[in-house]
């Protein structure tokens, strides 16, 4: 959760027909409309601290947090995610659980796909709210599976991909994972990739396919939830990973339970990741003077692959400052 929203900013004030301009314009600065349209159709979240953070990435069908109104942006593909992911019991993250489970139980759809739901065991946060769908829901019967995580806890997702939790550092009071879904692939063995590529179909034409290959495993989508910057060892070569992003000084932050932007570049350089995705930021900052700050963060940082910024219900493409 952000630290304090009394420190909230114009940016957030704005009257709503403002506040859509503003939003035009940064998107036609950041990114061009054919790359925004496809992060768009992968991932579709929303990110203000201490009032609601969720993360839907489409094509895994997966869930990371569920805070308020997330079942409402989801609209009709509420039912395509198979497992929400939850990183830790703050409300933020958690109180759009029980609308969206409500929906997909009550509304016009698949209402009896199953919903697997990880989360931190010993969370507090979502024994609450397990407390409240029984009491306010008493007697239905949810078709949901419920599992209590620690580090290295797997869950199948989909054909030759696992999400698995990872450790993370976050409140004292309050356990925290973080996630990442690994596919199993198999790819050519050392020794043969100096071959010609004519040779390497006759082999497999020859049924010895099994002995050209071997198998290895890539993360390709990683959420490090509220956290301090995790070890890139975690998420090594990463396609994608979610990073809290909440402070754009380190000064500014006052307990260590959030990373900053530049931690978060650092942590992406560090692991090779190809895609970062910032996220948390908190509202203290003044969006017309955050985002020049982050370009040149950016800049920098030495990290070479994309940047955003998921910043409430837009996803931003950050660019280096020239």
């Amino acid at each position: 959760m952000s630290e304090d929203v009394g420190k909230a900013n114009p940016y957030y004030t704005m009257k709503a027909a403002e506040r859509t301009r503003a939003t035009e314009t940064t998107r036609a600065t950041e990114s061009a409309d054919n790359i925004f349209v496809l992060m768009q159709d992968v991932m579709r979240g929303f990110s203000r601290g201490m009032f609601s953070n969720w993360l839907w990435h489409r094509p895994l069908q997966l869930l990371i947090d569920a805070g308020e109104g997330a079942q409402l942006a989801l609209g009709s593909n509420v039912f395509s995610p198979s497992v929400l992911a939850v990183t830790h019991g703050h409300s933020d993250h958690v109180l759009g659980i029980p609308g969206l489970v409500a929906a997909r139980k009550f509304g016009k759809g698949a209402v009896d796909k199953p919903l697997t739901i990880v989360f931190p065991e010993g969370s507090r946060g979502v024994q609450a709210i397990r407390d409240l769908l029984g009491t306010a829901y008493h007697g239905v019967v949810f078709p949901l599976n419920w599992i209590a995580a620690q580090p290295g806890t797997s869950v199948p997702l989909g054909k030759g991909r696992q999400l698995e939790a990872i450790p993370v550092r976050h409140t004292a009071n309050e356990p925290a994972l973080g996630y990442r879904v690994i596919e199993m692939r198999r790819r050519l063995k050392p020794e043969f990739a100096s071959l010609p590529q004519a040779e390497i179909e006759a082999a497999a034409r020859r049924g010895a396919r099994d002995a050209l290959l071997e198998d290895t495993s890539h993360i390709v989508f990683a959420h490090s939830g509220d956290a301090m910057p995790i070890d890139p060892a975690l998420v090594m070569d990463a396609d994608v990973l979610v990073h809290d992003a909440t402070f754009l000084d380190e000064p500014d932050r006052r307990e260590p339970i959030h990373a900053t932007t530049e931690e978060a570049l650092a942590v992406a350089k560090a692991a090779n990741v190809k895609t970062l995705i910032l996220y948390h930021l908190s509202i203290r900052y003044d969006r017309a003077t955050a985002l020049p700050t982050l370009r040149a963060q950016l800049a920098a940082s030495g990290f070479m692959g994309d940047c955003w910024l998921l910043d409430e219900d837009t996803i931003l493409e950050i660019t280096k400052d020239e």
